[in-house]
């Protein structure tokens, strides 16, 4: 059986779903911590500092460097013999679909398409989709097309066609016929041998897709896309830690591969979603499919130059990865449906969506208790705030050790460099994320990243 997100009634959909979902576990979690105190004989209180809220951030801390320290041990080991768990069965050559959709992409999607059609691989095809595109992009994927009558397939989807990538991914689907499907974004590039490497990923029952390692191809441009390029490691860092503790690895989007009869199981892309990646990574998981992580295998792409350019991507993707995890909430919480790994891994990330904002907002209030002469807990928090600063550190910086091969130097200075820049748009990020979903009648609309600037 196939499980999909719960639908009840119509009102009890979308937005208002999610909104009364998102209100009733802050309000939960708020009144557990209040009863506890409230109700909780004298005698044990007594045992338990002043505030108990407190007590249970610096644990929520102390299991996200608990869960970094798993990883880097699980990954370690892993290192020493990355592909030696892949059955390298010469005879598995799936047919592959390459899918790329773009959106007004006529800056780069001529030299991507270009690219695609030298990959060291017998068996694949390439299907353009245009997105509803105003500018040239249709007609550069059809020159390019022209050259490669047999390779390469042009969707070209018009105007009133159903908005978002998964959309256009669906439509791609419906009339491909390969048993693997390979999704790239407009300005991806790979080494020849990407198929070739990432493939035996697949040969595995249980596995329902491969992801790639992203990597910025132009770092170089700007200090912003420089720590974009130092974030992507230690993305690489939490994907290879979760694939060698067998947690929930995610698909990116770009770079990723899924079988046809995992899509067909799960009936394809949700196209009500915002991040068609995430939400398919979760949906997979719930459904008893496995995600790997081929750090082996890397697909380049452009990094964000402009901060507003930035500031729209990374609030698309927490929006859309946090409506994914109220979209599929009651399946996650039924036991059964993900191994403990994998609910200890999607614990830990939430975490990151929470607790950034439950310092900020305590902070806050303490200073508020301050200057009312009331007794405060600024020194805790003070020690919380820089213990989180020194977890997100240490990920950084495995991240740019193990997979850029920095020096412990350079290493260290970038990891503090990007911190500051993560910090900095992180928390705006994640404010308005919590009031688009609480407080705004409409979902977040699919917007792509801008390439070729």
């Amino acid at each position: 059986m196939v499980i999909k997100k719960f639908n009840i009634f119509g009102w009890w959909q979308g937005n208002n779903r999610e909104r009364v979902l998102l209100f009733g576990i802050i309000a939960s979690i708020w009144g557990i911590i209040t009863a506890f105190e409230e109700f909780l004989p004298q005698k044990f209180l007594d045992l338990l500092p002043a505030n108990v809220a407190l007590v249970i951030l610096a644990l929520l801390l102390i299991l996200m460097f608990s869960h970094s320290m798993f990883m880097y041990i699980a990954q370690s080991h892993r290192r020493k013999k990355p592909r030696s768990n892949l059955d390298q069965n010469e005879a598995f050559k799936p047919s592959i679909d390459i899918f790329i959709s773009a959106h007004n992409e006529e800056s780069v999607i001529g030299p991507t398409l270009e690219h695609m059609i030298t990959l060291e691989y017998d068996d694949y095809k390439v299907y353009a989709i245009s997105d509803r595109s105003k500018d040239a992009t249709a007609d550069i994927m059809r020159e390019v097309a022209a050259k490669y009558p047999n390779k390469i397939i042009v969707i070209d989807r018009p105007d009133d066609a159903a908005p978002g990538k998964a959309a256009a991914l669906n439509d791609a689907l419906s009339v491909s016929n390969s048993e693997v499907i390979c999704v790239f974004d407009a300005d991806a590039r790979v080494d020849l041998d990407f198929f070739e490497k990432i493939i035996p990923y697949l040969n595995d029952p249980l596995v329902g897709a491969v992801q790639a390692q992203k990597v910025i191809s132009n770092p170089e441009r700007n200090f912003l896309v420089e720590c974009q390029f130092n974030e992507y490691a230690m993305d690489t860092y939490f994907q290879m830690g979760r694939d060698s503790i067998r947690g929930s690895v995610e698909l990116r989007g770009n770079g990723e591969l899924i079988k046809r009869e995992t899509l067909n199981h799960v009936g394809g892309w949700n196209e009500e979603t915002i991040t068609d990646d995430l939400d398919l990574s979760t949906c997979l998981h719930v459904n008893g499919w496995d995600i790997r992580f081929s750090p082996e295998t890397k697909v380049y792409e452009e990094g964000v130059p402009t901060f507003e350019g930035l500031i729209k991507q990374r609030r698309r993707w927490a929006e859309g990865s946090m409506r994914r995890y109220l979209n599929y909430f009651l399946q996650i919480m039924k036991p059964g449906n993900l191994t403990l790994n994998q609910i200890f891994d999607t614990f830990v990330f939430l975490s990151q969506f929470s607790i950034p904002l439950w310092i900020s907002l305590d902070i806050i209030y303490e200073f508020i208790r301050y200057f009312s002469g009331r007794e405060t807990y600024i020194s805790f928090l003070m020690l919380t705030s820089i213990f989180l600063g020194f977890t997100m550190f240490l990920n950084q910086y495995n991240g740019l050790k193990l997979y850029k091969n920095y020096s412990s130097f350079k290493a260290a200075w970038k990891a503090i460099q990007t911190n500051y820049y993560f910090f900095g748009i992180w928390l705006a990020v994640i404010i308005v994320t919590y009031r688009k979903i609480l407080f705004s009648r409409t979902v977040g609309t699919w917007q792509r990243t801008q390439h070729g600037v």
